[in-house]
């Protein structure tokens, strides 16, 4: 399945600041900062799995995503 330029845009967006949240960040202020919804995010999310070595983690009720290292 090929990416929208739209969801390129977001997978971008995310992945900055996934670089940037070493501890990791939560889906919800990801949604945030982005003003993205949680499908937006989490299908950005899934893209930025293939390519990297990235961790869903609850936390507190929180869905955090953790840790970008290309694999």
């Amino acid at each position: 399945s090929l990416m929208t330029k739209e969801t390129q845009s977001n997978t971008q967006k995310v992945l900055e600041i996934l670089n940037k949240a070493v501890t990791g960040i939560s889906v919800q202020e990801l949604c945030k900062q982005l003003t993205l919804t949680f499908e937006e995010v989490m299908t950005a999310v899934r893209w930025i799995a293939r390519e990297y070595n990235i961790g869903l983690a609850s936390n507190n009720g929180n869905l955090m995503v953790i840790g970008v290292e290309a694999s």
